[in-house]
């Protein structure tokens, strides 16, 4: 079963503080054992140093170890046994029994040794063994410490460290649920908000309640990305709406020409006139299928796209000649000029349909004895395109909008050329998968200029 966030934040945050309590607690109980161990080794190693100390000890060396083992078990608690080179028992502490003396250590006369050891009848003892000049002899001395009080308070620490830590966890358990609980209480409101936006209600937007936090932040992405949910469904169904429209009208009259042509009787001639605009109306809607799949399939082409080095002023040249026939069939005078080589890299079939088009709209919308020039550059970092014509141009009010799909300046008459209003849509949509970009400039009676940038490609 997967746990909510809930559960998770407040697992994850008891865990934490857990392992925080387990290594304070394990250092606290390090800290006091140590104090304690250093306390107690203090008191033997001062002990040693009284017997030590004594200038008497030359001259009466057994009184005066007679007299520190007496006073350390009467002032310090300590017994003591002191042992000959030959190993017997010099003295000892007189309460000490017989079983609980230790056998002799082999001590050198540098090492003084302190360290834990259980003892018969007397338990556990930290002992200190050292060797210790009495007079004109060397004897070793075994100075032991009871550890009782040292493990009785360390136990007494353990206790309520074993006791708290788990106090401690479950009641910052409880505090952490509710917290967490509390803290994602926005995100629950959030998602009912969220239950409400359809895809008829996209117009509707989460609250934003504190917008610098984290919560608020990620509100703020989800409104961005509903508006561009609601601009991407409102273009859909701009588009679907224009799409049936423009295939509906060539239907149309399709459908007309055959209810005439099948509720009289016609001669040859007006028979051939009626199929003759059939195939007219046909030719139409094959060009607008095709161009609706053309930009229905550019996204998937901009993922996949085919990337080929080429020189972009010889296919805009190429492009331009195939163009000259209609150019001069209409009266415009047609110029290309070029600067040498444009190395891009791309699509050649895909910026080739760019450039017919463009080419094919300043043939279209230019007068007879008109100009359409075609310029490539590439001094800069991208290599440049532009066409311009001196034809009737576009007013001002309509060039925000030319990019548009189905957006005709004038529906009437480009209708009858064989517009769809469709061409620049499909070039914006190319150039831009290519990464480049492309402008229109117009006056109207005087001419309109479309530029193309496209990346030089690495190396040009």
């Amino acid at each position: 079963m997967t746990l909510n966030i809930r559960w998770r934040l407040t697992l994850w945050n008891t865990l934490g503080l857990a392992v925080m309590l387990l290594a304070f607690a394990a250092l606290v109980y390090g800290l006091l054992r140590h104090a304690l161990y250093e306390q107690l080794d203090q008191r033997l190693v001062g002990a040693l140093g009284q017997l030590e100390k004594d200038s008497r000890t030359a001259v009466e060396p057994d009184n005066r170890l007679r007299y520190w083992i007496d006073e350390w078990r009467e002032h310090e608690n300590l017994s003591a046994v002191a042992y000959g080179t030959d190993g017997k028992v010099l003295e000892r502490t007189e309460q000490l029994a017989a079983a609980s003396v230790p056998s002799p250590p082999t001590v050198t006369d540098s090492e003084r040794r302190a360290k834990d050891r259980t003892i018969p009848i007397l338990g556990r003892q930290r002992v200190l063994e050292a060797n210790v000049r009495l007079g004109d002899r060397t004897s070793t001395v075994v100075i032991m410490a009871p550890l009782e009080d040292v493990d009785h308070e360390l136990g007494e620490l353990g206790m309520v460290l074993i006791t708290a830590v788990p106090i401690v966890l479950f009641l910052s358990g409880g505090l952490g649920y509710v917290l967490a609980r509390k803290a994602l209480a926005p995100m629950e409101r959030q998602r009912h908000s969220t239950e409400e936006i359809t895809a008829d209600r996209l117009d509707r937007r989460l609250p934003v309640v504190n917008p610098h936090d984290e919560l608020g932040r990620l509100t703020e992405t989800f409104n961005a990305m509903i508006g561009r949910l609601e601009r991407s469904f409102a273009e859909i169904r701009r588009f679907t709406a224009d799409a049936s429209h423009e295939l509906r009208t060539p239907l149309t009259a399709i459908r007309t020409e055959a209810e005439v042509a099948l509720a009289e009787p016609l001669d040859l001639a007006e028979h051939k006139q009626l199929l003759g605009s059939i195939l007219e109306e046909c030719g139409r809607l094959t060009r607008l299928t095709d161009q609706l799949l053309a930009l229905a399939r550019e996204d998937v082409r901009a993922a996949h796209q085919a990337q080929e080095r080429m020189d972009l002023a010889a296919l805009v040249g190429e492009v331009a000649e195939t163009m000259r026939t209609l150019a001069d069939a209409k009266g415009v005078r047609m110029r290309v000029e070029a600067n040498g080589v444009a190395p891009v890299c791309g699509d050649p079939a895909r910026l080739r349909e760019v450039f017919f088009n463009l080419i094919d709209n300043g043939i279209k919308y230019t007068p007879e004895g008109g100009e359409v020039v075609v310029r490539i550059d590439h001094s800069g970092p991208e290599a440049v395109v532009r066409v311009r014509d001196t034809g009737i141009g576009i007013p001002p009010e309509h060039l925000p909008h030319v990019f548009d799909r189905f957006y005709r300046v004038d529906k009437a008459r480009t209708r009858t050329e064989g517009g769809t209003g469709l061409g620049l849509s499909i070039a914006q949509s190319i150039v831009g998968a290519h990464g480049g970009g492309i402008e229109l400039a117009s006056t109207s009676n005087e001419g309109t200029t479309c530029t193309v940038s496209l990346p030089k490609a690495v190396g040009g």
